[in-house]
């Protein structure tokens, strides 16, 4: 099977309706817990330290150009809902890929001295969406582009959705972020410049990649989400975020991020990016848990299957932890939220076999790296990278 990253999950099926945010405050979050598949393409190899840093290079000498976002004022989607700087895509010249627009568009990747062609062919989705499958050249050069969509009378950009890479490593580094918390000011500094801090050192990390475990915000208004995607946008590697408590006022994660639930594939690894929503024990009615278990399914051939994710409580939705602990287990299990690690009575969702790895705050200055392998996947211990007062 192919080594092909590719993120799934971008068919438009309509906005939810709006949820009521959790509004817990920092004090009930910390003591909401007590503290006692694809295989590389035929042909790919693992990528040398001199290549990784070749492309790291690359990949900033692009972002120039392509730092010019245009999304609405506010921040929310015009034309183009994915691939974006917070569900990319990563691909190998030739490779494909799909993504999510409100109307049909002239289609490009756009870089500094650098617009590689593109092949798309167009689906219809219902609701008047539609999907363009891309097809990147075979003779892309490796770098860091926005997609851009092009109407009679707009443009579309966004910078940091398609990474081109020359192959996939069989070993690699993942980077997590959590509990941003920008615009909250929770520490004697401001959470934008812990959170700028922060990407600073994943830029100088080693890692491929990173995930943004949710709390993004403080409040899930568009204006601290602006932020976010200003310092986001000051990362070398990809980005995958999902969603938190904080952020949930009325859809504006939704509209600025787009799907709650997606997969994607890096390597022979398939991650499961999903949201845990309200903190409720009964079974929801949105259809997230249908998502997760089809999902699920998706991923399941891969080496490693990890779930990502912003919260886990052992009486959260019943059905949901049923498909990804019980019926089918997760291999992995990283999130944030508690503002502090696990502990050795920690290591396991109660009634699985899933591990579980939990990372303190980005808002408190710290990051965790992972190292994958066919070893596993196994978390460092965190680091403190950010100043916090």
């Amino acid at each position: 099977m192919m080594g092909v990253f590719r993120v799934s999950g971008f068919g438009f099926r309509g906005l939810p309706q709006p949820r009521q945010p959790e509004t817990r405050n920092q004090e009930s979050e910390t003591q909401d817990r007590n503290p006692e598949a694809r295989n590389q393409k035929p042909g790919a190899r693992d990528q040398k330290p001199e290549t990784r840093n070749a492309i790291r290079v690359l990949a900033g000498f692009l972002l120039v150009a392509a730092v010019a976002a245009a999304r609405e004022p506010d921040g929310t989607f015009s034309i183009i809902r994915t691939p974006n700087n917070g569900i990319p895509v990563i691909v190998l010249p030739g490779d494909t890929f799909e993504a999510t627009l409100t109307q049909q568009a002239a289609l490009s990747l756009v870089a500094e001295n650098a617009s590689p062609g593109l092949t798309v062919e167009w689906t219809k989705l219902p609701g008047g969406a539609t999907k363009a499958h891309c097809t990147v050249a075979a003779d892309a050069q490796p770098g860091t582009y926005a997609i851009e969509a092009k109407t009679e009378d707009r443009t579309d950009r966004i910078p940091r959705s398609v990474f081109v890479v020359a192959s996939f490593p069989d070993t690699y580094i993942v980077a997590q972020l959590t509990d941003t918390h920008v615009g909250g000011d929770r520490n004697g500094r401001s959470a934008s410049d812990i959170f700028r801090d922060a990407i600073k050192a994943v830029n100088e990390s080693q890692a491929a990649f990173a995930v943004i475990t949710g709390d993004l915000t403080h409040d899930g208004d568009l204006t601290q989400f602006q932020q976010f995607l200003d310092i986001l946008d000051t990362a070398f590697i990809p980005t995958f975020v999902c969603a938190g408590n904080h952020d949930r006022q009325g859809l504006n994660y939704e509209r600025v991020f787009g799907p709650t639930v997606y997969m994607f594939r890096f390597s022979r690894d398939g991650y499961l990016c999903f949201d845990t929503k309200d903190f409720i024990p009964a079974d929801e009615l949105s259809g997230q848990d249908t998502e997760l278990e089809i999902f699920r399914r998706a991923i399941k051939p891969s080496r490693w299957s990890v779930g990502v994710t912003h919260r886990y409580e052992p009486f959260m939705a019943m059905r949901g932890q049923l498909v990804l602990f019980v019926d089918d287990p997760l291999d992995y299990l990283i999130f944030g939220h508690w503002h502090r690690a696990n502990t050795d009575k920690e290591k396991a969702v109660p009634w699985g076999r899933t591990p579980i790895t939990v990372t303190p705050a980005t808002v408190d200055g710290y990051i965790r790296l992972f190292d994958v392998s066919g070893k596993g996947v196994k978390g460092r211990e965190p680091q403190k990278v950010a100043a916090t007062e």
